[in-house]
């Protein structure tokens, strides 16, 4: 069954016009029109992106604005920040900036970390340039959930379902839209055989307007803190790791203590003493440290080390979630972790002058071995995007 966009188009500016649907520019004919992902590290930088010397870059066909895709964590700011651009006359055909800033379904951070790990092809991470997406007019939150559906285990037709669902509830009517303009520049969609019934094209209008096409599909793909954290306790060891802390740091500070011993025997008998007295020491001094351990130095190593492990649960709750990890691979990044860390480990980050940030990056170290291994991913085409939106039409 074909797509007869006018059908959709007209039923969407008729309830537009009637006032069912409140944009600022009543009568936009939605031909063309295109939205915008601008993903930088603040919300400001994502609005000022979208100006130059000559004013808003970004006007379709029949001069209304496109929309701007931002990132989830930047939304706020941007809108803020697009507000104050409004008001100050910097942009014409729209009064306010929710009519034009669209909420992301993914992080600025969970947008760099797919594109760093070039594992979605035409998604780019430039250090001054932010999160792009080229040769795609999907946006950047459709990619990313498509390519997340994949990565946890979906099949093509469920992920781009899945894909379809968020480019509807980040970009509404413009988003579809966007889908049907890019096809029309390719091919006569009204010749492909039937249309869409009228029934069909108002109840995906309906849908639109209720706010969110699908609520909740974004929490999804990311796993809660909970499984987190419950895979990380079922890995790692906290007791097994304070006893290595506990018994590494005894047997290194009595291995000194009996080389002090060992060192002023062998001044006794020089030379050989001197050796001599020092293994000797050294066995004696380790023998007595590891048996004075608890009474001696077990509590404040002790108490250290439960904090040092705890500030990795915690980091790691962060990192898991800023990769969008599923939950095999967040298994694989704590085995990877497990094997790695030990007595040393613990007093290394025990010493830094930044503990958190050292958690941060043993776990990423770990975590982009395993993110660069995901599918390589290749996104859905404008036409299979076109029949994604038949199938939820029809649905």
């Amino acid at each position: 069954m074909g797509i007869d966009t006018s059908k959709i188009l007209n039923y969407l500016e008729e309830k537009i016009g009637g006032g069912e649907y409140d944009f600022s520019n009543e009568h936009v004919n939605f031909d063309g029109a295109k939205i915008q992902s601008k993903y930088f590290s603040s919300g400001k930088k994502c609005i000022q992106e979208c100006f130059d010397g000559g004013g808003f870059k970004y006007y379709n066909a029949d001069g209304s604005p496109m929309q701007i895709e931002v990132p989830l964590d930047k939304y706020s700011d941007a809108v803020k920040f697009m507000q104050r651009v409004i008001d100050g006359g910097q942009i014409y055909g729209v009064q306010n900036a929710e009519d034009i800033v669209r909420k992301g379904n993914v992080t600025y951070e969970q947008a760099k970390n797919l594109a760093k790990a070039g594992r979605i092809n035409s998604l780019i991470y430039e250090p001054t340039g932010g999160v792009k997406i080229v040769g795609y007019d999907g946006g950047i939150s459709a990619a990313a959930t498509f390519a997340i559906s994949i990565w946890n285990g979906k099949n093509f037709e469920d992920a781009l379902a899945d894909s379809v669902e968020i480019g509807l509830n980040v970009g509404g009517i413009y988003w579809a839209n966007s889908q049907i303009a890019s096809l029309k520049k390719f091919s006569d969609i009204g010749k492909s055989g039937g249309v869409l019934y009228d029934t069909a094209a108002e109840t995906f209008a309906t849908k639109l307007f209720r706010g969110n096409v699908v609520a909740g599909i974004a929490t999804t793909i990311v796993m809660s803190a909970g499984d987190i954290v419950n895979i990380f306790r079922g890995r790692i060891s906290k007791a097994q790791l304070v006893k290595n802390v506990v018994n590494t740091g005894a047997g290194v500070a009595g291995g000194i203590g009996g080389a002090v011993y060992g060192a002023a025997a062998g001044s006794i008998v020089p030379i050989v003493g001197t050796f001599i007295g020092g293994v000797v020491g050294g066995f004696i001094g380790g023998s007595a440290a590891s048996k004075v351990s608890q009474t001696v130095t077990d509590k404040f190593i002790e108490d250290d080390s439960k904090e040092m492990i705890q500030i990795l649960e915690d980091e790691f709750q962060i990192v898991a979630v800023d990769y969008l990890l599923n939950e095999d691979e967040t298994k694989k990044v704590v085995n990877k972790l497990s094997k790695k860390l030990d007595g040393g480990k613990i007093r290394d980050m025990y010493a830094s002058s930044n503990r958190h940030e050292f958690a941060r990056n043993l776990l990423e170290n770990f975590t982009e071995d395993v993110v660069k291994s995901r599918k390589k991913i290749y996104l859905p085409s404008t036409q299979n995007y076109i029949d994604g939106l038949r199938n939820f039409f029809e649905q």
